[in-house]
């Protein structure tokens, strides 16, 4: 039940973050309009070069905005979910391994969360309009569940590692 409310937290940590964020970007929709319109290009037929071969096209780097981390963003819930996959798999079989293995994803997970919250918190001192907000209360309350559950997997998997 700790790690529904865990994630129940989580989930309403996400929501809460991504309206506050999408409130943000409908701020200046003009700005964006005139950089975009900026960015528009006539398409028309391509010169071929000698060879009778289009000329190499541009090579698109993929560049993540500030104060946007999409990586932290989908593998802290994604690594949160499996470990609740491997305790729930431990809990049905009693299989002692799958209960330190889910230790092992939740610790990641964890790890992630940090990284997720220290780099917002970078970002919102930056002031980026791009940056994700949470409420601080909801916040922790998120870290302390978290940290509960943490602790009573640990908990759980000594006693069943001693018996």
């Amino acid at each position: 039940m700790l790690w529904i409310a865990t994630a129940a937290a989580g989930v309403t940590l996400l929501r809460s973050g991504s309206t506050v964020r999408a409130g943000a970007a409908d701020e200046s929709p003009a700005e964006e309009l005139a950089a975009s319109a900026s960015l528009l290009v006539r398409i028309g037929a391509v010169p071929l070069t000698e060879e009778g071969k289009p000329p190499p096209g541009p090579h698109v780097r993929v560049a993540t905005p500030p104060g946007e981390h999409p990586l932290l963003e989908f593998s802290h819930p994604a690594l949160a979910i499996t470990g609740v996959a491997c305790w729930l798999m431990f809990t049905f079989v009693h299989y002692r391994p799958f209960a330190w293995i889910s230790f092992a994803i939740l610790v990641v997970t964890l790890l992630l969360g940090v990284g997720w919250f220290l780099r917002n918190r970078e970002s919102a001192h930056r002031r980026l309009s791009g940056s994700w907000t949470f409420p601080p209360r909801l916040l922790a309350l998120h870290g302390a569940a978290a940290a509960l559950s943490i602790t009573l997997t640990v908990v759980t998997a000594l006693v069943a590692s001693h018996a």
